[in-house]
């Protein structure tokens, strides 16, 4: 199953967060990705997106969380035409519509996002982390 992930499900991977059962739930989801029991992807923006959140690491210390990452889940490119589409989409978020762009050019049959609101529209199966581990795990 090729799975794309939303960049927040990434961070929560990344970041500690005030509620540990989001980073437990994500470092669940990378560890499937690293079992080979699902495919993971992921856009290409999301690495600037991460390079941020983590603006306290020195640049090598980024670089090496990116390059663990990417190990396990794969970037998909940004293209000049999802620009388009995402201009003529109904999606309200330009990074959420861009992420979706990327997903439905490499094939992915799910989105996982802790934000399934703004992904209404986007034509692709989302569900949240809880709902995807209730079923791949039970």
């Amino acid at each position: 199953m090729r799975v794309f992930l939303d960049t927040n499900v990434l961070l929560d991977a990344i970041v500690v967060r005030s509620d540990p059962h989001l980073c437990e739930n994500a470092a669940t989801i990378l560890a499937l990705g690293e079992q080979r029991t699902v495919e993971l992807y992921m856009s290409v923006i999301s690495i600037p997106t991460i390079a941020y959140v983590l603006k306290n690491m020195t640049a090598e210390a980024k670089k090496s969380v990116i390059r663990d990452l990417t190990s396990i889940v794969a970037p998909l490119p940004s293209l000049a035409g999802h620009v388009s589409n995402m201009l003529g989409d109904s999606m309200p978020d330009i990074e959420d519509s861009l992420q979706v762009q990327s997903a439905r050019e490499g094939g992915c049959e799910l989105l996982i996002t802790r934000n399934c609101k703004d992904f209404q529209s986007c034509g692709l199966p989302v569900i949240t982390p809880e709902e995807f581990l209730k079923r791949i795990i039970g």
